[in-house]
């Protein structure tokens, strides 16, 4: 009782916090541009939190940034953090992004970015992937979040281009969410160019 009480304190804090320090505007549907690089074609509209999850990376969603969340991680350039970290993570080594790096090496970093809070992450599927208008790569995953030990599934899409890296990030509760909003999900991505 008193787990499960902490539990949704701590997700009412988390979702305080959010909406206390990012602003949510409608992306109608149609084209988008998402970090002046990445031209995507909607379906459907989606919410979008101005400043990601305080961390700076472009964040959508349909339910809610605590239960689903869409982020773009567009034109990393070599050496840069995969994510600006948080004030509370300072401690905590950056997570940077190397050229050189195979789809295995990406996917430990999002791993790592995924678990800082001691969440527990399973990779269940790396694999070559059309992304982009080229060669990537996409991986799924099981992740427990700690918060409020709410089974979560994951999938991502990820290319490396004349040196950065773009990656379409996707997450929510593997039971209801992931699957309704798979399908919507894929197909922004297969719409997916980089501009410039």
């Amino acid at each position: 009782m008193k787990k499960t009480l902490n539990a949704k304190l701590a997700a009412l804090c988390v979702a305080l916090v959010l909406s206390g320090c990012a602003a949510v505007t409608k992306v109608a549907s149609g084209d988008a541009v998402v970090g002046n690089r990445l031209a995507l074609k909607l379906d459907t509209a989606w919410n979008q939190f101005e400043q990601g999850l305080g961390n700076n990376t472009p964040t959508w969603t349909v339910e809610g940034i605590t239960v689903d969340a869409l982020q773009f991680y567009v034109g990393i350039k070599d050496g840069q953090p995969i994510t600006r970290l948080m004030d509370n993570d300072k401690s905590k080594k950056p997570l940077n992004f190397r050229a050189d790096m195979q789809p295995a090496d990406i996917v430990a970093l999002y791993e790592a970015l995924l678990t800082r809070d001691g969440s527990s992450f399973q990779l269940e599927k790396l694999e070559p992937a059309s992304f982009l208008g080229g060669q990537g790569f996409r991986f799924e995953y099981a992740l427990n979040r700690k918060v409020d030990d709410v089974p979560m599934r994951g999938m991502a899409y990820g290319a490396v281009r004349n040196g950065e890296l773009f990656v379409i990030h996707y997450s929510a509760p593997r039971l209801v969410f992931f699957p309704r909003y798979q399908p919507r999900v894929e197909a922004l991505i297969r719409s997916a160019s980089v501009k410039g």
